[in-house]
């Protein structure tokens, strides 16, 4: 029986209306760039709702295993496996043969020279890039309320935000590091043992019985490819609003070093996108299904708002600079997102702030234009893009004694 999507029988609440008005222009401007309609077809539809019912089989199975073996076993045995090679583990178990046959099976379409222009497109922008990670990425996952469950359980943005935030800035690091994703590199090792710590903080949500199964499955497909998509096409879009200007081969370049990362991860090449159309198509995707936002997006927003800044000290100076980058950040979330979004994650309305991006935009444009025009400035910006993020993630390190083994919460928050 043929249906439209609009007629699909939903199994998980959580799914939205693709057909919702507010959607319309996305979906006119998408076929103007693009010549095709992104609309989600009710095959698609059906695919999107089975993933997110899905985890990710091989990571689960490695955590049922740490399960089995006497407590730290397990997360030897993966060390051990990722420093020196499955062969290094006298009778592995299955289950990590299993993985690391998947994660050393290199992909046929992997090119790494596009790893490297992807890496040094990364670092190129300097700060920008987290702030747009931090407060558009971030922030605009909040906005689909059963997306961010996991987070709110675990307490691990609201209660610990300023380590968890330098735990996700050691992760890109490590991954957006030229050659960093090479198989005996930091960039792979911690691709794995991420894509390990979901899947313990899956199976202790699972085991809790605490989880909503409307919500969809915990850390599902879906939504690991949707904070893919945070990484690379949200990323690009975020700063293309700001004023950066970006080749179609350096962003195609972002595109495959995030679907690389996404496959070390776990995520289904079906959902993968292989190119910048078929991003912007499950990015489409992905705002077409995303769930109403509810009492854990104003939580989350708020407390993200309130991590404490860059510009961070105790003098009068350094907390007035501090205040002022607050307000910026909040800022650049409602001209990203959109005053309705503002407003539902708690964010300050200031106009000034708000209205300071778009007019530096020109500025940032002509600097734009003179880098591509001047021998060797392009160099120099990546130089000091990974100088300065370098020096900032140690110091963040240092003031929230962070954790960066990828260790997981023991406990739930509520």
């Amino acid at each position: 029986m043929n249906m439209s999507a609009s007629q699909h029988i939903r199994y998980v609440s959580r799914m939205g209306d693709p057909n919702r008005r507010q959607l319309k222009p996305v979906r006119r401007l998408f076929r103007l760039m693009y010549g095709s309609d992104p609309h989600p077809s009710a095959a698609q539809m059906q695919a999107i709702e089975r993933h997110m019912q899905m985890g990710d089989a091989l990571a689960d199975a490695v955590v049922q295993m740490y399960k089995d073996l006497p407590t730290g076993q397990g997360r030897k045995l993966v060390d051990q496996a990722l420093e020196q090679g499955i062969a290094s583990v006298d009778n592995a178990p299955q289950a990590l043969i299993d993985l690391f046959a998947q994660i050393e099976d290199e992909p046929i379409w992997l090119d790494r020279d596009k790893l490297k222009l992807g890496c040094d497109v990364s670092r190129r922008v300097g700060p920008f890039g987290e702030l747009v990670l931090r407060n558009m990425a971030l922030m605009g996952g909040y906005l689909g309320g059963a997306a961010a469950k996991p987070l709110v359980f675990t307490g691990q943005l609201d209660r610990m935000t300023p380590r968890r935030l330098v735990e996700t800035g050691k992760f890109w690091m490590d991954v957006t590091t030229v050659g960093g994703l090479e198989r005996d590199q930091e960039g792979f090792k911690s691709a794995v043992r991420v894509r390990l710590m979901h899947a313990q903080v899956r199976r202790m949500l699972l085991d809790s019985g605490k989880w909503n199964s409307e919500w969809g499955h915990p850390l599902n497909q879906w939504d690991s490819m949707a904070t893919i998509l945070e990484f690379s096409s949200i990323f690009l879009t975020g700063l293309r609003a700001m004023g950066f200007l970006f080749s179609k081969r350096e962003r195609e370049a972002v595109i495959h070093l995030w679907r690389y990362v996404g496959y070390l991860m776990g995520v289904e090449e079906r959902v993968l996108p292989a190119n910048e159309e078929d991003s912007m198509r499950a990015l489409y995707h992905v705002m077409a299904t995303v769930c109403e936002p509810d009492e854990d997006t104003l939580k989350l927003g708020q407390s993200l708002a309130k991590a404490p800044p860059t510009l961070d000290g105790d003098t009068p100076v350094m907390k007035r600079l501090g205040t002022i980058e607050q307000t910026l950040r909040a800022g650049y979330t409602r001209y990203v997102l959109g005053d309705v979004a503002g407003d539902r994650l708690g964010l300050p309305n200031n106009r000034a702030a708000k209205y300071f991006w778009p007019a530096q935009v020109p500025l940032r444009v002509g600097s734009e234009l003179l880098r591509k025009s001047i021998p060797g400035a392009n160099q120099l910006l990546i130089k000091l893009g990974e100088k300065a993020a370098a020096e900032q993630f140690l110091q963040r390190i240092k003031v929230t004694r962070a954790d960066t083994s990828f260790t997981p919460v023991s406990s739930l928050a509520r």
